[in-house]
């Protein structure tokens, strides 16, 4: 992968149209461009097949929700109910497809069945969680950016909204708060469901490993634009 903070060997002149923004060097990444970029690549991979560990990196902790909750105003969901909620999901499936989803064979049971529909539904609260963890973090770096005023283009943000409303910077901040909720609940969801899945089927839930493509994350972003696009 190439270094995305590697400046143009061959620096142009500046001309109207292609002036180096003040601030940047000729032909350089600014330092925010270089992280989304990053941040970006990470995110896609994980995409592919969304592990619990990869939700640990983007969901809020239980410090930061003990004070979102009431900083914010919001109601944060009950993690034993939520984890509770994941367990049940799939108990229950188990307990009520196993007499037809497992099947003998040569004296023995065979559970291959039954456990590639349960792979299935983790995975799918899992990948739920996951979109949910990833839509909180977007919200919560643009908030972060928003505070800063040398990282966006707003020179206002900290004023009163009109008619008292909030400014620009509160809402987003309290959107990603609101986000944050829904993302640290869903990832309780997802957990309970990885704890069952361990119960039932006596092994780790692990996410479906997709085979190589031998395309790089770049090639295969530059492919989707393309798809896009139509061209």
């Amino acid at each position: 992968m190439s270094d995305v903070n590697n400046t143009v060997s061959k620096p142009r002149s500046a001309r109207k149209g292609n002036a180096p923004r003040k601030g940047d060097a000729a032909g350089s990444v600014s330092p925010a461009r270089a992280r989304q970029f990053h941040e970006t690549e990470q995110r896609m991979k994980a995409n592919r097949s969304p592990s619990m560990a990869d939700l640990l990196h983007l969901v809020p902790s239980d410090d930061q929700m003990a004070l979102i909750g009431p900083r914010f105003g919001l109601d944060v969901a009950d993690v034993d109910e939520m984890i509770g909620v994941g367990l049940n999901a799939v108990r229950d499936q188990y307990d009520a497809l196993r007499p037809v989803l497992v099947s003998t064979f040569r004296g023995e049971d065979d559970f291959k069945a039954i456990k590639i529909h349960l792979d299935r539904i983790v995975d799918a609260l899992v990948r739920s969680a996951h979109g949910a963890a990833n839509y909180y973090e977007t919200r919560r770096q643009l908030a972060k950016d928003a505070k800063d005023k040398w990282a966006n283009e707003h020179r206002d943000d900290d004023r009163m909204g009109i008619d008292g409303q909030d400014n620009y910077t509160d809402r987003l901040r309290r959107n990603a708060a609101e986000h944050a909720v829904k993302a640290y609940a869903l990832f309780h969801v997802a957990s309970g469901a990885c704890t069952a899945y361990a119960e039932v089927m006596g092994e780790e839930w692990q996410p479906y490993q997709h085979r190589a493509n031998n395309r790089t994350v770049p090639q295969e972003a530059a492919a989707a634009l393309d798809e896009a696009l139509g061209i």
